[in-house]
């Protein structure tokens, strides 16, 4: 690996499962509370769900109706919030999109602790399954960008609910230089949703050798079961349905070492 993708060996991350709804006043409060008790418990990153800013139980219109650029009062909000405590901060929210008013995207937003702005995701591959149409009200993003963030030292691969399902996506994060993959989500409940959710988290981690931090909405409009996977498929947290959050130090050096051990993992194309 080269020199300028080395990592620290520990960072703290937090997984906070809210359950957001149209009230992006009260979705900021959400988020305010769980940022703080990560901070207090020696977090250095804070990751919400997909839609923190705004979620519905089925996309729709009202969407593009309270969407904004990410530095609106949404992402300004975030942004003070990180730098107000200290801890980096991603989270999920509707930006707009000039090029098409009535769909905008559905994104991935970061900010150090510092309040810097770190980059974007905007969710590339939407959610078309059954009744759920999410392309019919927002906008697709560049499926080929790896969006790949440093925090710190450690870099992570930022994806979307259902792009988790694809593994090319995590294995061109892991390529590019990934330990961490960030998977913010608002996980359709449904008959069998939960063991789909956490074997694909689990199934990310292993065959690309890296750690899966994969936060999503609480019940109702989600399945909630937030977990944090190591690279060897070991659990390291799960939560319940509630909202909740935990925390766990993700020690980049075990991906560095176990990727050196199998150095042809990432290389192989077939």
């Amino acid at each position: 690996m080269s020199p300028n993708l080395r990592h620290s060996e520990y960072v703290k991350v937090a997984l906070a499962q809210i359950g957001s709804g149209t009230d992006i006043a009260a979705n900021l409060e959400q988020i305010a509370s769980a940022a703080t008790a990560a901070r207090a418990d020696g977090a250095e990153v804070v990751l919400f769900p997909e839609y923190s800013m705004y979620e519905k139980p089925v996309v729709d219109g009202s969407f593009a109706e309270v969407a904004e650029p990410l530095d609106g009062p949404f992402g300004s909000s975030l942004a003070a919030l990180a730098a107000r405590l200290g801890i980096a901060v991603v989270a999920g929210l509707v930006e707009d999109n000039p090029d098409d008013p009535t769909r905008p995207f559905n994104t991935l937003a970061a900010w150090s602790a510092s309040g810097a702005f770190l980059g974007r995701h905007r969710k590339a591959l939407l959610y078309d399954v059954g009744v759920f149409s999410e392309s019919t009200y927002i906008s697709a993003g560049d499926v080929t960008d790896p969006s790949v963030i440093r925090v710190g030292s450690t870099l992570f691969g930022l994806q979307t609910c259902y792009e988790l399902r694809f593994p090319e996506i995590s294995r061109r994060q892991a390529r590019a230089g990934a330990t961490v993959l960030a998977v913010l989500s608002s996980w359709v409940p449904g008959p069998g949703k939960v063991t789909q959710w956490s074997t694909l988290a689990a199934a990310r981690a292993i065959e690309n050798i890296c750690h899966v931090a994969a936060v999503t909405q609480a019940a109702p409009v989600s399945t909630g079961h937030s977990l944090a996977v190591a690279p060897d498929g070991t659990v390291l947290a799960t939560l319940g349905d509630a909202p909740a959050l935990v925390t766990v130090t993700v020690d980049a050096s075990l991906t560095e070492r176990q990727r050196q051990a199998d150095p042809h993992a990432l290389t192989v194309d077939l």
